[in-house]
């Protein structure tokens, strides 16, 4: 996959088909549009482009209250390229450009920079200040610049249109079933083991204390999970703890993977973790021996569940 900053693409020679956002969680909706943008390109003989930011507007124009995200940019472009994106050009959000309208957006950028022929736009893409808001203009520059545009159509999964909105809404309900559905893909957090209070070990069940990589990455609602844990090339069923351990008197969130019939020391590795599905709220237990008893059937459940669960590929692997 060709990765730049969209300044260079100005010698591009070729016509190109280009569309335009975040593409956080790149869920099946923004697949079924990387899927028609490859197909325009090849009807046309144009070059696809995909065209993002290096971060979410939201962090720039409500830097105290930034939007969730659902992958980091290091996973937002491994998923684009899993997905067979060939060109990803990249625009650095600042202020500067949360202020231009989509038709001096679309000018500058994507007919200056990008020798468009086409635009392509999800169902519900917008671009552009919503001040100075000329989004349905579009249509009277592409008339003046020579480029057509084309809208996909929504996905829609059990009557809901698919969106980064609902999946997140999804997962801090702690609902991953219908989260991966709409992802495509298990939801996924990436971290390295640091050490904690080692309370699991002394229960019987050790687990590895997750310091997730970026502070902006979503979390699912607290409760007990049933998970993937991706170590070393493998994957091994898992159950984690995600939030406080009220039983002994914390309040801290945490992420604490319990790795099943797993016995390495991976203190200061990176490892990736796959939700599947919550299987239950936390709990105060009145006993260290309660709570071992009711970690004893939450492992018997996540051991069903991942051997009756079809494998899955994840795109970060």
């Amino acid at each position: 996959m060709k990765l730049l900053n969209i300044d260079s693409f100005s010698d591009l020679q070729s016509k190109s088909v280009v569309t335009v956002g975040m593409f956080d969680g790149v869920h099946v909706g923004h697949r079924h549009l990387l899927r028609r943008l490859q197909e325009v390109a090849k009807e046309r003989d144009l070059l696809p482009v995909v065209v993002t930011f290096d971060r979410h507007p939201r962090q720039v124009l409500r830097p105290d209250d930034p939007v969730p995200l659902l992958s980091t940019f290091e996973e937002r472009m491994c998923l684009l390229e899993a997905c067979g994106v060939e060109n990803v050009a990249i625009i650095h959000f600042d202020k500067e450009t949360a202020s231009l309208s989509a038709c001096t957006f679309a000018e500058r950028f994507l007919c200056g920079n990008l020798n468009m022929g086409v635009l392509l736009l999800g169902y519900d893409n917008m671009f552009g200040s919503r001040v100075s808001n000329d989004f349905d203009l579009l249509p009277d520059l592409a008339s003046r610049r020579g480029f057509a545009i084309c809208r996909d159509d929504a996905v829609v999964l059990s009557g809901v249109e698919v969106s980064s909105t609902k999946i997140r809404r999804a997962l801090t309900s702690g609902n991953m079933v219908l989260a991966n559905s709409m992802l495509g893909a298990p939801y996924s957090v990436s971290g390295k083991v640091v050490h904690g209070r080692h309370v699991g070990s002394g229960l019987g069940f050790p687990t590895a204390n997750i310091a997730v990589d970026d502070p902006n990455k979503l979390l699912p609602a607290p409760g007990v999970y049933a998970m993937n844990a991706l170590v070393g090339g493998r994957r091994y069923a898992a159950m984690a703890n995600l939030g406080a351990q009220p039983t002994f008197h914390t309040s801290a969130p945490a992420l604490e993977v319990h790795i099943i019939d797993f016995s390495s020391d991976i203190y200061g590795q990176r490892v990736t973790v796959e939700f599947l599905d919550k299987i239950r709220d936390i709990q105060t237990f009145d006993s260290p021996q309660a709570l071992v008893e009711q970690l004893k059937d939450d492992c018997s459940k996540v051991k069903a569940l991942c051997s009756n669960t079809p494998p899955l590929t994840s795109l970060m692997e």
